[in-house]
């Protein structure tokens, strides 16, 4: 009698255990997550532009469309061919304006609050968007998550539909502003079924509240062989590149130091940030040259042009070029330049940050006064 009375209460209480196990978070063997999207992420501001050309020459423009063998009526549009060339324009309130360099047109430039977060999207149509977040540790994994929706066309003028999903979105810990670039694979749209991965662990994002206030996600142990939305590595492992002689190479961190991977193209500053940065990083102090490695890593340069400024400026830091497999998993952003920084137990500190900080980082452990860092 004593015996069965203990087996009813060991059963009620394995009942009431299985109950509490789930009411806090687990569902079977995998642990779910509920998730209050109290933060954000904001955008940089890099696709707050839109270049476009419009009429100049009014006179020349009126003997273009006066001597045209065809002209294409379209609604909103202009279509036509004079003299050999198709000409394409917009029309925005009663004015032309083409995102091509026609004869007689000129520059111009609409420009949006950086308030505002605007997104390029594959199809290079730009839009508004809203990026509700949090600070999460998902597996032992610290990083910012976030659902990103789209709210309205960037311009006023644009009429494309607004048809577009919600996308997932992953970020370092603590990283409010992120270039957001739809290449990365950091980024992918929702779904039915949205897997991703964070370090080794994969989770499945099981429900996203319909004010975007909230999500839940459940760790995936199945997930196995199904292709990932997204998905981001905590903490940082040698990069593949190029040295200058073109073989294959890896990029090591030093135990127990940071590091800083500057990505640049000889293009758009003709090599200064690169000067400025190595000669910041050469005036600092040996203990603190001892805390932190610079690495460069050229993106779109040719190889002889490389090297030849290497040689030529004499620049002491080591300087790589990227490969096929460079950003593979590094969240490569078209933005250039920026630095990835890495801080000293390894962990990604971020994917992406502007030449400026990592000028005036420079600058504060040479003690010197970060005004007027950046050139």
């Amino acid at each position: 009698m004593r015996f069965r009375f203990f087996f009813i209460v060991g059963g009620l209480c394995l009942v009431l255990l299985v109950i509490i196990t789930n009411s806090c978070g687990y569902a079977g063997s995998e642990q779910l997550y509920v998730i209050d999207l109290k933060d954000t992420v904001r955008t940089t501001g890099v696709s707050n532009r839109q270049i476009y050309w419009a009429v100049a020459d009014t006179a020349r423009w009126e003997a273009i469309v006066a001597a045209a063998d065809t002209i294409a009526p379209l609604e909103g549009r202009l279509k036509l061919r004079s003299e050999g060339i198709w000409y394409e324009a917009r029309v925005v309130n009663g004015q032309l304006r083409s995102y091509q360099h026609y004869p007689g047109w000129e520059r111009r430039m609409d420009t949006i609050s950086y308030a505002k977060s605007i997104v390029r999207l594959l199809n290079s149509d730009r839009v508004v968007v809203e990026i509700p977040a949090a600070d999460v540790v998902l597996g032992g994994d610290s990083l910012r998550i976030g659902v990103m929706r789209v709210t309205d066309r960037a311009f006023p003028w644009q009429d494309f539909e607004l048809n577009h999903p919600d996308y997932l979105i992953l970020a370092p810990y603590g990283n409010e502003v992120v270039p957001i670039s739809m290449e990365q694979v950091n980024i992918g749209p929702i779904g039915r079924q949205t897997v991703f991965r964070v370090g080794r662990n994969r989770y499945v994002l099981r429900s996203v509240a319909q004010d975007y206030g909230e999500i839940s996600v459940e760790a995936y142990s199945a997930a196995r062989g199904i292709p990932l939305t997204a998905e981001m590595d905590t903490y940082y492992k040698q990069v593949p590149v190029k040295d200058l002689a073109g073989n294959a190479t890896t990029i090591k961190r030093g135990s127990g130091k940071e590091l800083a991977l500057y990505f640049f193209h000889l293009g758009y500053y003709r090599g200064d940030d690169v000067r400025y940065i190595d000669s910041l990083y050469q005036q600092l102090p040996a203990a603190e040259q001892d805390k932190l490695d610079i690495a460069f890593i050229s993106r779109h340069s040719f190889q002889d042009s490389l090297s030849n400024f290497v040689n030529r400026e004499n620049i002491s830091l080591p300087v790589y070029q990227s490969s096929e497999k460079t950003c593979a998993r590094m969240n490569c952003n078209p933005f250039l330049p920026y630095a990835m920084t890495v801080n000293e137990r390894g962990r990604i500190a971020s994917f992406f940050n502007w030449r400026v900080t990592l000028e005036n980082r420079l600058k504060t452990l040479g003690g010197e006064d970060q005004e007027g860092a950046s050139r």
